[in-house]
Protein backbone atom coordinates (compact mmCIF):
# COMPACT_ATOMS: atom_id res chain seq x y z
CA UNK A 1 0.00 0.00 0.00
CA UNK A 2 1.33 3.42 -0.91
CA UNK A 3 2.20 5.81 1.95
CA UNK A 4 0.78 9.35 1.87
CA UNK A 5 2.38 11.14 -1.04
CA UNK A 6 1.38 14.10 -3.19
CA UNK A 7 2.16 11.92 -6.23
CA UNK A 8 -0.89 9.84 -5.35
CA UNK A 9 -3.28 12.63 -6.36
CA UNK A 10 -6.05 11.33 -8.61
CA UNK A 11 -7.12 13.36 -11.66
CA UNK A 12 -10.25 11.70 -13.17
CA UNK A 13 -10.41 10.86 -16.84
CA UNK A 14 -10.61 7.93 -19.18
CA UNK A 15 -13.69 6.29 -17.67
CA UNK A 16 -15.05 3.37 -19.73
CA UNK A 17 -18.33 1.73 -18.75
CA UNK A 18 -19.13 -1.84 -19.84
CA UNK A 19 -22.49 -3.56 -19.30
CA UNK A 20 -23.46 -7.19 -19.88
CA UNK A 21 -27.19 -8.02 -19.78
CA UNK A 22 -26.33 -11.70 -20.07
CA UNK A 23 -25.85 -11.78 -23.83
CA UNK A 24 -22.36 -10.29 -24.05
CA UNK A 25 -20.41 -7.35 -22.71
CA UNK A 26 -20.63 -4.03 -24.55
CA UNK A 27 -19.18 -0.55 -24.14
CA UNK A 28 -22.24 1.62 -23.45
CA UNK A 29 -20.60 4.57 -25.19
CA UNK A 30 -19.57 8.14 -24.55
CA UNK A 31 -20.38 9.51 -21.10
CA UNK A 32 -20.77 13.28 -20.83
CA UNK A 33 -18.91 13.51 -17.53
CA UNK A 34 -17.32 11.00 -15.16
CA UNK A 35 -20.17 9.26 -13.33
CA UNK A 36 -21.33 10.32 -9.89
CA UNK A 37 -20.97 7.57 -7.30
CA UNK A 38 -23.20 7.51 -4.24
CA UNK A 39 -22.69 5.02 -1.43
CA UNK A 40 -25.14 5.22 1.44
CA UNK A 41 -26.42 3.14 4.32
CA UNK A 42 -29.45 3.18 6.63
CA UNK A 43 -28.39 2.77 10.23
CA UNK A 44 -29.90 2.19 13.68
CA UNK A 45 -28.04 4.04 16.41
CA UNK A 46 -27.99 2.77 20.00
CA UNK A 47 -27.18 5.18 22.84
CA UNK A 48 -25.96 4.57 26.39
CA UNK A 49 -26.39 6.57 29.58
CA UNK A 50 -23.75 4.71 31.59
CA UNK A 51 -21.35 7.64 31.61
CA UNK A 52 -23.98 9.95 33.03
CA UNK A 53 -24.58 11.44 29.62
CA UNK A 54 -26.43 10.10 26.59
CA UNK A 55 -23.73 9.01 24.20
CA UNK A 56 -23.60 6.92 21.02
CA UNK A 57 -22.66 3.33 21.88
CA UNK A 58 -23.40 1.17 18.83
CA UNK A 59 -24.38 1.48 15.16
CA UNK A 60 -26.22 -1.26 13.25
CA UNK A 61 -26.35 -1.08 9.46
CA UNK A 62 -29.71 -2.26 8.15
CA UNK A 63 -29.57 -1.17 4.49
CA UNK A 64 -26.77 -0.44 2.05
CA UNK A 65 -26.84 1.06 -1.45
CA UNK A 66 -24.36 1.94 -4.17
CA UNK A 67 -25.68 3.95 -7.11
CA UNK A 68 -23.95 5.36 -10.19
CA UNK A 69 -25.43 8.27 -12.11
CA UNK A 70 -24.26 9.28 -15.58
CA UNK A 71 -25.42 10.82 -18.86
CA UNK A 72 -24.94 8.92 -22.09
CA UNK A 73 -24.34 10.88 -25.30
CA UNK A 74 -24.73 7.96 -27.71
CA UNK A 75 -28.44 7.36 -28.25
CA UNK A 76 -28.01 3.96 -29.89
CA UNK A 77 -30.88 1.46 -29.80
CA UNK A 78 -29.59 -0.41 -26.74
CA UNK A 79 -29.17 2.75 -24.68
CA UNK A 80 -32.64 3.99 -25.60
CA UNK A 81 -34.02 0.54 -24.86
CA UNK A 82 -32.59 0.74 -21.32
CA UNK A 83 -33.99 4.26 -20.79
CA UNK A 84 -37.52 3.37 -21.90
CA UNK A 85 -37.58 0.00 -20.08
CA UNK A 86 -37.84 -1.53 -23.52
CA UNK A 87 -38.62 -5.08 -24.53
CA UNK A 88 -36.49 -7.12 -26.95
CA UNK A 89 -35.34 -5.46 -30.16
CA UNK A 90 -37.27 -6.39 -33.30
CA UNK A 91 -35.70 -6.06 -36.76
CA UNK A 92 -38.12 -4.55 -39.31
CA UNK A 93 -37.84 -5.72 -42.94
CA UNK A 94 -34.88 -8.04 -42.30
CA UNK A 95 -32.69 -8.98 -45.22
CA UNK A 96 -29.11 -9.96 -45.95
CA UNK A 97 -25.96 -8.29 -47.13
CA UNK A 98 -22.54 -9.69 -47.91
CA UNK A 99 -18.91 -8.85 -47.27
CA UNK A 100 -15.97 -10.26 -49.20
CA UNK A 101 -12.38 -10.35 -47.96
CA UNK A 102 -12.72 -8.11 -44.91
CA UNK A 103 -9.37 -7.92 -43.12
CA UNK A 104 -9.81 -9.02 -39.50
CA UNK A 105 -6.92 -9.05 -37.00
CA UNK A 106 -7.24 -12.06 -34.69
CA UNK A 107 -5.79 -12.12 -31.19
CA UNK A 108 -5.74 -15.85 -30.65
CA UNK A 109 -8.83 -17.17 -28.85
CA UNK A 110 -10.11 -13.65 -28.07
CA UNK A 111 -13.09 -12.91 -30.32
CA UNK A 112 -12.73 -9.98 -32.76
CA UNK A 113 -15.71 -8.05 -34.10
CA UNK A 114 -16.49 -7.97 -37.83
CA UNK A 115 -18.83 -5.01 -37.37
CA UNK A 116 -21.99 -6.71 -38.66
CA UNK A 117 -24.81 -8.61 -36.97
CA UNK A 118 -26.24 -12.09 -37.50
CA UNK A 119 -23.40 -13.31 -39.72
CA UNK A 120 -23.55 -16.63 -41.60
CA UNK A 121 -21.80 -18.51 -44.45
CA UNK A 122 -18.47 -17.44 -42.95
CA UNK A 123 -15.19 -18.31 -44.64
CA UNK A 124 -11.80 -17.22 -43.34
CA UNK A 125 -8.75 -17.40 -45.57
CA UNK A 126 -5.05 -16.73 -45.47
CA UNK A 127 -3.27 -14.11 -47.50
CA UNK A 128 0.16 -12.59 -47.91
CA UNK A 129 0.83 -8.88 -48.17
CA UNK A 130 4.07 -9.36 -50.09
CA UNK A 131 5.50 -11.83 -52.61
CA UNK A 132 8.88 -10.61 -53.87
CA UNK A 133 11.37 -12.45 -56.09
CA UNK A 134 15.01 -11.46 -56.33
CA UNK A 135 16.69 -12.30 -59.68
CA UNK A 136 20.40 -12.65 -58.98
CA UNK A 137 21.51 -12.72 -62.61
CA UNK A 138 20.16 -9.22 -63.26
CA UNK A 139 20.11 -7.88 -59.71
CA UNK A 140 16.43 -6.97 -60.11
CA UNK A 141 13.23 -7.53 -58.14
CA UNK A 142 9.82 -8.77 -59.29
CA UNK A 143 6.77 -7.94 -57.17
CA UNK A 144 4.08 -10.62 -57.47
CA UNK A 145 2.12 -9.51 -54.40
CA UNK A 146 -1.11 -8.83 -56.31
CA UNK A 147 -0.87 -12.11 -58.23
CA UNK A 148 -0.29 -14.03 -55.00
CA UNK A 149 -3.68 -12.92 -53.66
CA UNK A 150 -5.69 -13.38 -56.86
CA UNK A 151 -8.51 -15.91 -56.84
CA UNK A 152 -7.48 -17.17 -60.29
CA UNK A 153 -5.41 -15.88 -63.17
CA UNK A 154 -1.98 -16.03 -64.72
CA UNK A 155 0.59 -18.26 -63.08
CA UNK A 156 3.81 -16.66 -61.81
CA UNK A 157 7.28 -17.99 -61.04
CA UNK A 158 8.34 -18.64 -57.46
CA UNK A 159 12.01 -19.64 -57.53
CA UNK A 160 13.84 -20.02 -60.85
CA UNK A 161 17.55 -20.30 -60.10
CA UNK A 162 19.85 -21.39 -57.29
CA UNK A 163 21.11 -17.86 -56.71
CA UNK A 164 17.61 -16.35 -56.60
CA UNK A 165 15.47 -15.79 -53.50
CA UNK A 166 11.74 -15.76 -52.85
CA UNK A 167 10.49 -13.50 -50.06
CA UNK A 168 7.01 -14.10 -48.66
CA UNK A 169 5.86 -11.49 -46.20
CA UNK A 170 3.08 -10.01 -44.18
CA UNK A 171 2.45 -7.00 -41.96
CA UNK A 172 1.47 -9.38 -39.14
CA UNK A 173 3.16 -12.62 -38.04
CA UNK A 174 1.96 -15.84 -39.68
CA UNK A 175 2.68 -19.56 -39.40
CA UNK A 176 1.09 -21.08 -42.51
CA UNK A 177 1.37 -20.37 -46.23
CA UNK A 178 -1.22 -21.80 -48.62
CA UNK A 179 0.42 -22.54 -51.97
CA UNK A 180 -1.48 -23.47 -55.13
CA UNK A 181 0.89 -24.59 -57.87
CA UNK A 182 0.40 -24.62 -61.63
CA UNK A 183 3.76 -26.40 -62.08
CA UNK A 184 5.22 -28.31 -59.11
CA UNK A 185 8.86 -27.56 -58.48
CA UNK A 186 11.83 -29.86 -58.00
CA UNK A 187 14.61 -28.44 -55.82
CA UNK A 188 17.62 -29.55 -53.86
CA UNK A 189 18.74 -27.85 -50.68
CA UNK A 190 15.53 -25.88 -50.28
CA UNK A 191 15.77 -23.59 -47.23
CA UNK A 192 13.08 -21.51 -45.50
CA UNK A 193 14.55 -18.82 -43.26
CA UNK A 194 13.27 -15.92 -41.12
CA UNK A 195 14.95 -12.77 -39.83
CA UNK A 196 15.78 -12.91 -36.08
CA UNK A 197 16.99 -9.33 -35.86
CA UNK A 198 20.56 -9.97 -36.91
CA UNK A 199 20.58 -12.85 -39.42
CA UNK A 200 18.46 -15.13 -41.60
CA UNK A 201 18.06 -18.44 -39.75
CA UNK A 202 16.06 -21.60 -40.57
CA UNK A 203 12.50 -21.95 -39.32
CA UNK A 204 11.74 -24.94 -37.14
CA UNK A 205 8.90 -27.42 -37.54
CA UNK A 206 8.75 -27.01 -41.31
CA UNK A 207 6.09 -29.30 -42.76
CA UNK A 208 2.95 -29.62 -44.84
CA UNK A 209 2.39 -30.79 -48.39
CA UNK A 210 3.91 -27.60 -49.84
CA UNK A 211 7.01 -27.45 -47.66
CA UNK A 212 9.29 -28.16 -50.64
CA UNK A 213 7.32 -26.26 -53.31
CA UNK A 214 6.78 -29.65 -54.95
CA UNK A 215 3.02 -29.96 -54.37
CA UNK A 216 0.04 -27.74 -53.72
CA UNK A 217 -1.15 -27.43 -50.14
CA UNK A 218 -0.03 -25.80 -46.95
CA UNK A 219 3.48 -24.95 -45.79
CA UNK A 220 3.55 -24.88 -42.00
CA UNK A 221 6.26 -23.96 -39.51
CA UNK A 222 6.60 -23.13 -35.84
CA UNK A 223 6.00 -19.44 -35.23
CA UNK A 224 9.43 -18.07 -34.20
CA UNK A 225 9.42 -16.33 -30.82
CA UNK A 226 12.22 -14.00 -31.97
CA UNK A 227 10.90 -13.22 -35.47
CA UNK A 228 11.70 -9.59 -36.26
CA UNK A 229 10.36 -7.33 -38.98
CA UNK A 230 12.84 -6.16 -41.55
CA UNK A 231 13.13 -4.29 -44.85
CA UNK A 232 13.11 -6.32 -48.06
CA UNK A 233 13.54 -4.17 -51.15
CA UNK A 234 12.33 -1.20 -49.12
CA UNK A 235 9.24 -3.01 -47.77
CA UNK A 236 8.82 -3.47 -44.00
CA UNK A 237 7.25 -6.67 -42.68
CA UNK A 238 7.63 -10.20 -41.36
CA UNK A 239 9.35 -12.17 -44.14
CA UNK A 240 10.27 -15.72 -45.01
CA UNK A 241 13.27 -16.11 -47.30
CA UNK A 242 13.18 -19.22 -49.51
CA UNK A 243 16.29 -20.33 -51.40
CA UNK A 244 17.64 -23.52 -52.99
CA UNK A 245 21.06 -24.86 -53.85
CA UNK A 246 19.77 -26.49 -57.02
CA UNK A 247 16.76 -26.12 -59.36
CA UNK A 248 15.62 -29.01 -61.55
CA UNK A 249 12.12 -27.67 -62.23
CA UNK A 250 11.06 -24.13 -61.29
CA UNK A 251 7.70 -23.95 -59.51
CA UNK A 252 4.96 -21.66 -60.76
CA UNK A 253 1.89 -20.76 -58.72
CA UNK A 254 -1.65 -19.57 -59.43
CA UNK A 255 -1.92 -17.94 -55.98
CA UNK A 256 -0.67 -18.09 -52.40
CA UNK A 257 -3.96 -18.15 -50.48
CA UNK A 258 -6.33 -20.73 -49.03
CA UNK A 259 -9.20 -21.26 -46.63
CA UNK A 260 -8.73 -22.05 -42.98
CA UNK A 261 -10.97 -24.70 -41.38
CA UNK A 262 -13.76 -23.62 -39.05
CA UNK A 263 -13.50 -25.41 -35.73
CA UNK A 264 -9.88 -26.33 -36.33
CA UNK A 265 -8.38 -22.92 -37.12
CA UNK A 266 -11.12 -20.46 -36.16
CA UNK A 267 -14.45 -20.12 -34.37
CA UNK A 268 -17.48 -17.98 -35.26
CA UNK A 269 -19.88 -16.21 -32.92
CA UNK A 270 -22.63 -15.17 -35.37
CA UNK A 271 -24.21 -12.50 -33.19
CA UNK A 272 -27.83 -11.50 -33.64
CA UNK A 273 -30.33 -8.66 -33.94
CA UNK A 274 -33.12 -10.01 -31.78
CA UNK A 275 -33.68 -10.52 -28.91
CA UNK A 276 -30.28 -8.98 -28.18
CA UNK A 277 -28.17 -6.73 -30.36
CA UNK A 278 -24.89 -8.65 -30.71
CA UNK A 279 -22.18 -8.11 -33.31
CA UNK A 280 -20.69 -11.10 -35.15
CA UNK A 281 -17.20 -12.13 -34.08
CA UNK A 282 -14.35 -14.44 -35.11
CA UNK A 283 -11.57 -15.95 -33.00
CA UNK A 284 -8.56 -18.14 -33.64
CA UNK A 285 -8.22 -21.64 -32.17
CA UNK A 286 -5.24 -22.49 -30.00
CA UNK A 287 -3.05 -24.91 -31.91
CA UNK A 288 -4.67 -24.03 -35.25
CA UNK A 289 -3.07 -22.56 -38.34
CA UNK A 290 -3.68 -18.89 -37.49
CA UNK A 291 -0.92 -17.15 -35.55
CA UNK A 292 -1.77 -14.96 -32.56
CA UNK A 293 -1.98 -11.41 -33.90
CA UNK A 294 -2.33 -12.50 -37.52
CA UNK A 295 -4.75 -10.75 -39.85
CA UNK A 296 -7.02 -12.90 -42.01
CA UNK A 297 -9.59 -12.16 -44.70
CA UNK A 298 -13.18 -13.05 -43.84
CA UNK A 299 -16.20 -13.30 -46.16
CA UNK A 300 -19.74 -13.67 -44.84
CA UNK A 301 -23.37 -12.69 -45.14
CA UNK A 302 -25.07 -10.63 -42.44
CA UNK A 303 -28.50 -9.42 -41.39
CA UNK A 304 -29.81 -6.08 -42.62
CA UNK A 305 -32.93 -4.21 -41.58
CA UNK A 306 -34.80 -1.00 -42.31
CA UNK A 307 -35.31 -0.16 -38.62
CA UNK A 308 -35.14 -1.56 -35.12
CA UNK A 309 -38.18 -1.47 -32.86
CA UNK A 310 -38.88 -2.28 -29.22
CA UNK A 311 -41.96 -2.04 -27.03
CA UNK A 312 -41.82 0.65 -24.35
CA UNK A 313 -42.48 -0.08 -20.65
CA UNK A 314 -41.43 -3.70 -20.42
CA UNK A 315 -41.89 -5.74 -17.23
CA UNK A 316 -38.57 -4.82 -15.63
CA UNK A 317 -35.42 -2.77 -16.02
CA UNK A 318 -32.32 -4.28 -17.57
CA UNK A 319 -30.27 -6.35 -15.18
CA UNK A 320 -26.80 -7.71 -15.72
CA UNK A 321 -23.15 -7.26 -14.78
CA UNK A 322 -20.95 -4.20 -15.18
CA UNK A 323 -17.27 -3.35 -15.38
CA UNK A 324 -15.99 0.20 -15.01
CA UNK A 325 -12.44 1.09 -15.99
CA UNK A 326 -10.72 4.21 -14.70
CA UNK A 327 -7.74 5.29 -16.76
CA UNK A 328 -6.97 8.66 -15.22
CA UNK A 329 -4.86 11.51 -16.48
CA UNK A 330 -2.89 11.13 -13.25
CA UNK A 331 -3.01 8.59 -10.48
CA UNK A 332 -3.57 4.89 -10.06
CA UNK A 333 -5.67 2.89 -12.48
CA UNK A 334 -8.79 1.30 -11.01
CA UNK A 335 -11.43 -1.22 -12.00
CA UNK A 336 -14.82 -1.69 -10.37
CA UNK A 337 -16.29 -5.12 -11.08
CA UNK A 338 -20.03 -5.43 -10.42
CA UNK A 339 -21.47 -8.95 -10.77
CA UNK A 340 -25.12 -7.87 -10.51
CA UNK A 341 -26.81 -4.54 -11.15
CA UNK A 342 -29.62 -2.87 -13.06
CA UNK A 343 -29.67 0.26 -15.19
CA UNK A 344 -32.65 2.55 -15.52
CA UNK A 345 -33.50 6.19 -16.35
CA UNK A 346 -32.44 8.92 -13.96
CA UNK A 347 -34.78 11.83 -14.56
CA UNK A 348 -35.97 13.26 -17.84
CA UNK A 349 -34.36 13.26 -21.26
CA UNK A 350 -34.42 16.75 -22.78
CA UNK A 351 -34.68 17.19 -26.55
CA UNK A 352 -32.69 20.35 -27.25
CA UNK A 353 -31.44 21.21 -30.75
CA UNK A 354 -28.69 23.39 -29.25
CA UNK A 355 -26.76 20.54 -27.63
CA UNK A 356 -26.02 16.85 -27.90
CA UNK A 357 -28.85 14.59 -26.75
CA UNK A 358 -28.14 13.26 -23.27
CA UNK A 359 -29.68 10.08 -21.89
CA UNK A 360 -29.66 10.32 -18.06
CA UNK A 361 -29.17 6.90 -16.50
CA UNK A 362 -28.49 5.38 -13.12
CA UNK A 363 -26.98 2.03 -12.26
CA UNK A 364 -28.07 0.42 -9.03
CA UNK A 365 -25.71 -2.19 -7.61
CA UNK A 366 -27.65 -5.28 -6.50
CA UNK A 367 -26.72 -7.84 -3.86
CA UNK A 368 -25.17 -10.81 -5.64
CA UNK A 369 -25.62 -13.01 -2.56
CA UNK A 370 -29.03 -13.91 -3.95
CA UNK A 371 -27.39 -15.52 -7.00
CA UNK A 372 -24.17 -16.74 -5.32
CA UNK A 373 -24.77 -17.43 -1.61
CA UNK A 374 -21.73 -16.78 0.52
CA UNK A 375 -19.92 -14.72 -2.08
CA UNK A 376 -17.19 -12.53 -0.55
CA UNK A 377 -18.10 -9.75 -3.00
CA UNK A 378 -21.90 -9.28 -2.83
CA UNK A 379 -21.59 -5.71 -4.13
CA UNK A 380 -18.64 -6.41 -6.39
CA UNK A 381 -15.10 -5.21 -5.76
CA UNK A 382 -12.62 -2.43 -6.49
CA UNK A 383 -9.11 -3.21 -7.60
CA UNK A 384 -6.10 -0.97 -8.07
CA UNK A 385 -4.14 -2.54 -10.89
CA UNK A 386 -0.79 -0.80 -10.45
CA UNK A 387 -0.41 0.13 -6.77
CA UNK A 388 2.60 -1.50 -5.18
Amino acid sequence: MQPPNINNLFVPGGVVFFFDPGTGERDIGLIEEPPDVESKATEIKVYSNRSGKRRLAKIFTTEEEVNWSFKLQEAVSLNMQAFFKGAALEAINPGTGSVVDQVVPLNGPVFSSVGEYGISAVTVRSYLDFCLRYIAASGTWIDNSALADQAAGNAFDLLDAAADALYLGKVTPFQTVHINLAVPGAYTGLAVDYWNGSAWVPVTGLGGAADGLAASGVMTFTLPSNWQQCFVNGIWGYFLKITATGVTTAATATNLRGNFAQGTDYLVDPGQISPGYLVGRIAGVAGGGIAVGESVKASFTYTTWSSLRFAVANDEYQQGAARIQFRPLKGFQWNYIIPRCQIKPNGKMTIDDKKVLEVPMTMEVLDNSIMVPGTPYPFGYWECINES
